[in-house]
């Protein structure tokens, strides 16, 4: 039977089941900071099987997955990845799973291993081990493993060495580190080329309550919320009926549609560019009703570099000038152009500039409280400010203000973003994304090799022909 990989993926039974169990006793606070690369990508060190990775925090998946040296030449620069045949604790499951995404696909195979994060340890975590790829991104990738930080889904189940259920579980990164119903939180440092910071299993908006306003989510599978009356200062520039907005610090930019870009756009020319920066008007907006505010660094930057025909395709990008492509640094609107839509109408992102003005704790659900937000003004060292929250307004004091140099050849977006921008529709789906409904194969070829992995990665070398000829 021919395979699909746009509708479904392959789990085939490969090894023995071996039993094991991940443990963890929960830790304190454990505050980390996260590397920056040109204030559009952030990057936390984890370890697993005793070998130091950068991760990538991605708050629109919920699993871990890490590129193996296995994975010969199309998932980077070897030498940086993952090397199961040097760690003790790897064990290999008994299952294949095709991650499909807007920017390629993912071979990767259940695997087990010691997984670590400051004083947080997962013993037998499980992860999915990427073996082959199409996906031209990770040449230029400074990450080797993804963590997935979106809401977990009641009654999900993580993956265990040899379990029954494994055709029903994850790969929850966080369940195997004891933090499934924790909270952690997100801050970027204000000034260029600072910092970023992840709090685990952070406390502090419970002993600084007066500090934090809350946001309920919508249940989709991402941190979204409702968001209405986008302005320029006083001058409404979109979602005057409502729209949704995703909360993610995987995003290097904010995303708007083409409409509120473009009338973002005209409002800037007339006032001047980054020359008098300082005096242009803050983005404003409501959600759930509270009124944020972000200053004109959010949306204006010295943009160079050119963007990838991949990168151009998924948001819409044209590449003529006009738009976020250029040789030389220009002052101009540093927003993503997007269109998609979700059950709450138009959608945008709220990328990383979000969190350089606020400091965001996302809750996982905990008993009977469902998964939300908490956010409240950060200052300048990247801590929640006492007076900053819990009220109707979280509009921001003006700080100082300098455009950031943005090359748009760097600039991050995650996998399901770029599914999304392509397809014109939000994927609500708490778990993989749609492609990657797992198919059990009990078929065995002519040597021992099971055809229809051997299918899957002939179809991935025919179209990896198709990108890099």
């Amino acid at each position: 039977m021919a395979l699909n990989l746009l509708v479904g993926c392959l789990m085939l039974p490969t090894v023995s089941p071996v039993l094991g169990l991940w443990t963890n006793s929960l830790k304190g606070v454990y505050r980390q900071e996260m590397d920056n690369t040109h204030d559009l990508q952030y990057n936390a060190n984890v370890t697993v099987g005793g070998q130091l990775l950068q991760v990538v925090l991605d708050t629109g998946s919920i699993e871990l997955v890490v590129l193996s040296q296995r994975c010969h030449l199309w998932c980077g620069e070897e030498s940086r990845l993952y090397n199961p045949k040097i760690s003790d604790n790897y064990f290999k499951g008994a299952y294949s799973l095709v991650l499909n995404y807007g920017s390629g696909q993912l071979l990767g195979h259940e695997a087990y291993d010691t997984f670590q994060v400051g004083p947080f340890t997962g013993i037998n975590a499980s992860f999915w081990e990427v073996v082959d790829a199409n996906m031209p991104l990770l040449f230029n990738s400074k990450f080797e493993a993804i963590l997935g930080m979106g809401p977990i889904p009641k009654g999900a189940r993580s993956m265990h060495p040899g379990a029954t259920t494994n055709v029903r579980a994850f790969a929850l990164g966080l369940d195997s580190l004891g933090l499934r119903e924790s909270r952690y939180s997100v801050c970027l440092g204000q000034a260029p080329g600072s910092a970023g910071w992840v709090t685990w299993n952070d406390n502090i908006a419970t002993t600084m309550p007066q500090a934090f306003t809350k946001l309920d989510i919508v249940d989709t599978g991402y941190w979204m919320v409702r968001l209405e009356d986008i302005r320029m200062g006083n001058v409404t520039i979109g979602c005057t009926d409502g729209c949704g907005a995703i909360l993610d610090s995987g995003t290097s930019l904010l995303a708007l549609p083409s409409t509120m870009q473009e009338r973002m756009e005209g409002l800037v020319v007339s006032d001047g560019g980054c020359a008098q920066m300082q005096e242009l008007p803050d983005l404003n907006f409501k959600m759930d009703g509270i009124e944020y505010s972000l200053p004109p660094d959010a949306y204006l930057g010295n943009v160079q570099g050119e963007a990838s025909k991949a990168f151009e395709k998924a948001l819409g990008i044209r590449s003529n000038g006009t738009k976020m492509h250029t040789e030389s640094a220009k002052c101009k609107v540093s927003v993503m152009q997007i269109s998609m839509t979700s059950s709450l109408g138009e959608t945008l992102i709220l990328g990383m500039p979000f969190f350089r003005t606020y400091y965001t704790t996302f809750a996982q659900g905990a008993g009977n409280t469902s998964p939300h937000i908490l956010t409240a003004q950060a200052d300048q060292n990247c801590y929640p400010m006492a007076n900053g929250g819990n009220g109707s307004s979280l509009h921001t004091t003006r700080r100082s203000v300098t455009a950031r140099s943005i090359d748009v050849a760097k600039v991050q977006i995650p996998p399901w973003l770029q599914k999304a921008s392509a397809t014109g529709r939000l994927e609500e789906t708490q778990g993989r994304p749609s492609g990657s409904e797992l198919y059990v194969s009990s078929v065995v070829g002519p040597h021992g090799v099971l055809e229809g992995l051997d299918e899957v990665i002939a179809v991935i070398n025919k179209t990896r022909v198709c990108l890099y000829s």
